[in-house]
């Protein structure tokens, strides 16, 4: 996959005018992917107060699905989630490892 899908999926993921099922999907398929501009979107996402439900669970999946196949968080990024993120994040890498 290239790096310019990751790129439409962030667009698709960030743009609040767009469909939450969009969002939603684009938040899970993000998970395929690698990269800064990736893991600054997903958490853009969790650690936003006004987001949809669904839109962050899914994000908060992908981010730690993306980190457990790293082999770890990203400690500055990893810093910026709230703590009830932080904890389900290290719950999701050490499920899938």
């Amino acid at each position: 996959m290239s790096s310019t899908t990751a790129e439409s999926l962030i667009q698709v993921l960030m743009n609040r005018s767009a469909d939450v099922s969009e969002r939603d999907d684009a938040a899970m398929d993000l998970e395929a992917f690698t990269g800064d501009a990736v893991t600054e979107a997903l958490a853009k996402v969790v650690t936003s107060s006004d987001e949809d439900d669904l839109v962050i669970e899914s994000a908060l999946e992908s981010l730690g699905g993306v980190w457990a196949r790293d082999g770890a968080p990203q400690k500055e990024i990893f810093a910026t989630l709230p703590i009830w993120a932080q904890e389900r994040v290290l719950g999701i890498i050490q499920a899938r490892q």
